[in-house]
């Protein structure tokens, strides 16, 4: 390429002077107008390699990234997360998801999420992010360099390129390689991108940067992502019978009881215990699928110059008051080695600060706690600053989980279980629609509070601050859920009674997400709550037009035979494409079957003891947003923190982006 360009300076030289006769000169300009692809000046691509580094597997990543790239522009512009989600459940039920995802059977039975729960920057043994190393040895908090991955447009075939960073010789490889790794490019600061062919220099970039991005996520059960565990509870096909658990369907009254059969956790009868469901945090039933964390990774699958480190702290149960500010145990179920009932704000300060001294307090002190008194500054942080923090706060302060047991769990001669632990510890003295909005008159103050803790302890102005509202759960296409017991047939005392109910509760939502619109300090988003219209409790179906096994029913085990109707519950995929955005009380049962194993007042410590279906439905995120009801979340919250951000629409082919020479 040189050479030829050497050529047609020679050319116009010879042309000025008068040597090159006109029409000859014509023909030449034609000539070397036909290769001008090939004099096209090369550009350089590049992008960073994880840039979000939260995966530790850059793999997972990578894959990740590929697929979103092959959305629609439409798409990764207006719903990238219902989209990606979409994607990623139909290639993990059609064994198509790739070898960075492990075994094809295992992410079609259980999702894709389940490859990555324990490949993460959370350390649930040290309660925090802040201990996390990276590949290439760097911390997650505060790193200062990440790998780059370049390309040149344009390249000369069958030619080595050298590229250099920062005049620094990084590696050499083909010029028509893809993707080539350049390790420790800095955060932060800017960097040149040089390739050369032997002494040439092709191109250059100059003035690049890596932007490094730091996302809080904070809140209640809405935000940790409660009942989409990452890995779902592994049951069994054999047959265990739950005696006196249960009416069966059509049943009423203590006269009629019969036996009911339900599946256990597989391997139940070595270990008493079977194999659990698995979160990025046990006791707060954290979760990948939660949309404040899908919405931080799509910020960094969409921004190829940026490196998102995402903390999140969200805890089911959560209120300002208990969770946020003050000591919350969500669940009493946890070992000693893994419980952290520190507030929410603690925890981010113990990854935060560069001091963890008066952070690592776990468990809920005897005397009484105030978060301005007890909690100390921090000298020095890690990082300069917090972008962004998003929450969701403010249904559990009012009493919503009562409301939901009060509008749905009824007797019917069943016993009322006194549940008294974690978020269902709320709903033991069920309130009505209206008691919840009295309780509205306390929001206020609480959110007052929550601003000036941000403020005072991490440095947080109310412009960082994005929270989420709350779904419409009943609405469907042509008005509310009916009477009845569509996915909720796992026990006799869950059902809708009340004809108010479906109505009420639509106007509960829409006078709730207003009341916080109202008061709070910061941008509130809820325009999602609308769009989960048809998408309600109640819906049945697959979103891909088959049935499988989503009729709404409960698997039954069924005597003499010992089969299964309606389906075989070991085969169960919570993370199919649904229409559906909620998750039922038979989804909860069958996907994190959470059960009560200490035994007391709060349940039974036998697996088979008819408490246990009830709590394995009620304990196991009943009534939350599912993984695609996450997902319509998250892309409402993706356009407002774009603009928090600063960072455009996608546009174009979101591949590495060009840098001009």
């Amino acid at each position: 390429m040189p050479d030829m360009r050497r050529l047609i300076s020679h050319v116009i030289a010879l042309a000025a002077r008068g040597r090159i006769p006109y029409l000859l000169l014509l023909v030449m300009g034609g000539w070397l107008l036909s290769l001008a692809p090939a004099l096209a000046t090369p550009q350089i691509r590049w992008e960073v390699a994880n840039r979000f580094p939260f995966f530790r597997d850059e793999g997972q990543f990578r894959t990740i990234a590929e697929i979103y790239g092959q959305l629609s522009l439409a798409d990764r512009q207006n719903n990238p997360v219902m989209a990606l989600e979409r994607e990623m459940e139909k290639r993990a039920n059609d064994r198509q998801l790739g070898a960075a995802f492990g075994d094809p059977a295992s992410v079609w039975r259980y999702g894709w999420a389940s490859a990555l729960v324990r490949s993460t920057c959370f350390s649930a043994t040290n309660r925090g992010h802040w201990s996390c190393r990276l590949a290439n040895g760097e911390s997650y908090i505060g790193a200062r360099k990440a790998d780059i991955l370049v390309s040149l447009d344009d390249a000369p075939a069958n030619q080595s390129c050298q590229w250099l960073l920062n005049d620094v010789p990084a590696t050499t490889e083909p010029c028509s390689n893809k993707l080539v790794r350049i390790a420790g490019a800095p955060l932060g600061q800017n960097f040149m991108i040089s390739v050369k062919t032997g002494d040439a220099v092709l191109a250059q970039a100059v003035g690049q940067a890596i932007r490094p991005v730091t996302v809080l996520g904070m809140g209640d059960s809405f935000a940790s992502g409660e009942g989409n565990p990452d890995r779902p509870a592994i049951l069994g096909s054999d047959f265990s019978t739950f005696q006196n658990s249960s009416l069966l369907p059509g049943q009423t009254g203590w006269g009629l009881r019969k036996f009911r059969q339900y599946p256990l956790r597989r391997d139940h009868s070595s270990t008493q215990l079977g194999q659990p469901a698995l979160w990025i945090n046990q006791q707060c039933h954290r979760s990948l699928y939660s949309h404040q964390l899908r919405a931080a990774l799509n910020i960094a699958l969409e921004a190829p110059h940026v490196s998102v480190t995402y903390l999140g702290y969200a805890c089911t149960g959560a209120e300002v008051e208990e969770g946020l500010l003050g000591y919350w145990s969500a669940r009493d179920d946890i070992s000693a080695n893994y419980r952290d009932d520190s507030p929410q704000i603690m925890r981010a300060l113990r990854d935060l600060c560069a001091s963890k001294q008066g952070y690592n307090r776990f468990t809920t002190p005897r005397e009484s706690f105030s978060w301005d008194a007890d909690i100390q500054r921090c000298a020095r942080f890690i990082i300069p600053r917090v972008d962004a923090v998003l929450v969701s706060i403010g249904g559990n302060d009012i009493g919503f989980a009562s409301v939901i047991a009060n509008e749905t769990l009824h007797p019917n001669g069943e016993f009322l279980l006194p549940i008294i632990y974690g978020i269902w510890r709320k709903s033991a003295a069920p309130i009505s629609f209206d008691a919840a909005i009295a309780n509205e008159t306390n929001l206020a103050n609480r959110y007052k509070t929550l601003a000036r803790a941000l403020d005072t302890l991490l440095g947080v102005k109310p412009a960082q601050v994005i929270q989420t509202g709350y779904p419409q759960m009943l609405k469907t296409d042509s008005g509310t859920c009916p009477l009845g017991t569509a996915g909720m047939d796992v026990h006799a005392i869950f059902q809708i009674t009340k004809p108010t109910t479906g109505p009420t509760s639509v106007n509960f939502v829409t006078g709730l997400n207003a009341k916080i619109r109202s008061i709070v300090p910061w941008q509130v988003v809820d325009g999602f709550a609308g769009i989960f219209s048809g998408h309600a409790l109640c819906t049945g179906g697959m979103d891909d037009g088959t049935n499988g096994a989503d009729n709404m029913k409960f698997p039954l085990g069924i005597l003499p035979g010992h089969h299964w109707t309606e389906f075989n519950p070991s085969s169960w995929q919570p993370y199919r494409t649904r229409k559906r955005w909620f998750v039922t009380p038979n989804d909860a049962f069958l996907t994190a079957n959470s059960m009560r194993l200490k035994g007391g007042s709060g349940g039974d410590p036998n697996p088979q003891g008819r408490a246990q279906p009830l709590l394995a439905a009620t304990m196991s995120g009943s009534f939350h947003p599912n993984a695609l009801g996450q997902a319509a979340i998250a892309d409402s919250v993706v356009k407002t923190l774009r603009f928090k951000l600063q960072l455009p629409v996608p546009t174009g082919v979101p591949a590495a982006s060009v840098v001009k020479n």
